[in-house]
């Protein structure tokens, strides 16, 4: 540590400095001072413009988009269509249908389920061929027996 301040004094002592020298060092230092609050205003006016072009653009494309929008309203088919839709306007020798929606969705199942997976233990092809057997070794049902079922 003390051979670094002895080579930073050796060092400052070998600069011989002029008045001009420092006249011009204290001059830059003066203007950096007397630029950087001019500069931050500039900093912060660029800011705002490019959020006020931001802002005008968006507003432009609302106004297209009404433009749009009025452009359409002067159209009698949209307007037409439009009174259906929201009015409910028929033209003479139709009928209005409306469909209500009031489908109840059922309430969820409360029963707790298990994390763990579980596996049957069943053969599919012994199940097919019983299930096969079963069908075609079952009596015929007597026509003559057979009923209709009662009307409510």
């Amino acid at each position: 540590m003390k051979h670094w301040a002895e080579d930073l004094k050796a060092w400052a002592s070998s600069l011989k400095l002029s008045g001009f020298t420092v006249l011009v060092v204290i001059l830059v230092l003066a203007g950096g001072f007397i630029v950087s609050p001019s500069l931050s205003t500039f900093v912060a006016q660029q800011r705002e413009i490019s959020e006020l072009r931001r802002s005008v653009a968006e507003h432009r494309q609302a106004v297209d988009e009404i433009d749009a929008e009025r452009a359409m309203w002067k159209d009698p088919v949209y307007i037409r269509s439009q009174a259906r839709d929201r009015l409910y306007y028929v033209l003479p020798g139709e009928t209005q249908l409306n469909v209500i929606d009031d489908v109840v969705m059922p309430v969820e199942s409360e029963e707790e389920t298990n994390a763990k997976l579980s596996r049957t233990e069943s053969n599919w092809a012994r199940t097919l061929a019983a299930s096969t057997l079963a069908a075609g070794l079952a009596p015929e049902p007597d026509p003559q027996s057979t009923t209709k079922d009662p009307q409510p």
